[in-house]
């Protein structure tokens, strides 16, 4: 599919980059006043973790990607095998099968996830990630999404707000330039090469028009574009993920991220794979599309937080408790 030039907004022609190269923080900022307003007007400092009472804090801090995966409907999920640092690999004899995924279990913004080839690489990763994760198929299919989905505790029916189509960075060779050369003319592909440079060889010069992936692991902190196709939201669409969703306890905000084979069978709901779940603090993709306006992606993120203190109030209402401020201290301060 063609796609066009990235616009240049009122803030790049100042010498800004686009928005979606600023720190996460910087771009939520803006709804925080509308958190502390919903904070007095529930009187509750962590009202936010009503919203998915069954996720840990609702998918807001530290919540284990695991216990997250086994509330998912298992034809919609990947073989996904959970090991605690502290075992011996040999009490897991059966093993997925080369080359699979690895990632900590409470994660963030693609840390330490790995690509696993050989046993002795999984054996180094076991021994130095010093934390629990987990390892998982790489589903066969072509096409990584990212689906943010919203519905309303007093409903059946919920909405799809967003749907991303993941682009993994790639070069493409001109005969005479090395990888890191060709890296360095686009500056998205730049801020990956100090990371790539210790693993794969950057002096390598490709054929004119090959095109080489760099980074098969889809997340936007290693080079990811994530293109808007709002377009395939359809009321099929929104049934297919009622469904799931529906069979999915206390789950009411946030993305999956999930790979198809073809947007024909992803439309009937058929071959969806998902690797992930995340809760309140996942983005809608979406936004973070090389062309997409800034105050299109603050009105979104204003009118998602809206719902999310509609679904909260729905269920402090009805009784759900929240975490308190003191335990989510911690688990920040121990850095997740």
């Amino acid at each position: 599919m063609y796609y066009k030039k990235p616009r240049k907004g009122i803030l790049q022609h100042l010498g800004l980059k686009h928005h979606e190269f600023w720190p996460w923080w910087v771009l939520v900022a803006p709804i925080w006043p509308l958190w502390v307003w919903y904070m007095l007007r529930t009187r509750n400092l962590t009202w936010f973790t009503a919203v998915n009472p069954g996720m840990e804090d609702s998918g807001f801090l530290g919540e284990s990607k695991m216990k997250i995966l086994d509330s998912i409907p298992a034809k919609y999920k990947p073989k996904t095998i959970f090991i605690h640092h502290t075992q011996q690999l040999d009490a897991f004899p059966n093993l997925l099968a080369f080359p699979f995924i690895a990632k900590p279990d409470i994660g963030g913004r693609g840390r330490k996830i790995k690509t696993i080839h050989t046993y002795e690489e999984l054996l180094a990763y076991h021994q130095n990630v010093e934390e629990d994760y987990m390892i998982q198929e790489i589903i066969p299919y072509e096409l990584e999404l990212g689906i943010f989905y919203i519905r309303m505790p007093w409903q059946t029916n919920g909405e799809i707000v967003s749907v991303s189509k993941k682009e993994f960075l790639e070069v493409i060779g001109d005969g005479k330039s090395s990888i890191k050369q060709l890296m360095r003319k686009d500056y998205r592909a730049s801020l990956q090469i100090k990371r790539l440079q210790e693993i794969i060889d950057l002096d390598e010069i490709l054929p004119n028009h090959e095109a080489r992936i760099l980074e098969p692991i889809g997340n936007h902190c290693r080079g990811t574009i994530f293109r808007d196709h709002g377009h395939l939201i359809t009321p099929e669409l929104t049934s297919v993920f009622d469904e799931i969703c529906l069979q999915i306890d206390g789950f009411y905000y946030g993305r999956f991220d999930l790979r198809v084979n073809f947007i024909e069978d992803f439309l009937k709901g058929q071959h969806i794979q998902i690797m992930e779940l995340n809760g309140l603090t996942s983005d809608p993709a979406h936004i973070f599309d090389p062309n997409a306006r800034l105050r299109d992606a603050l009105k979104i993120q204003w009118n998602n937080c809206k719902k999310s203190y509609q679904i909260a109030a729905y269920h402090l209402k009805h009784g759900a408790t929240t975490t308190p401020i003191a335990e989510l201290y911690r688990k920040a301060k121990k850095g997740f």
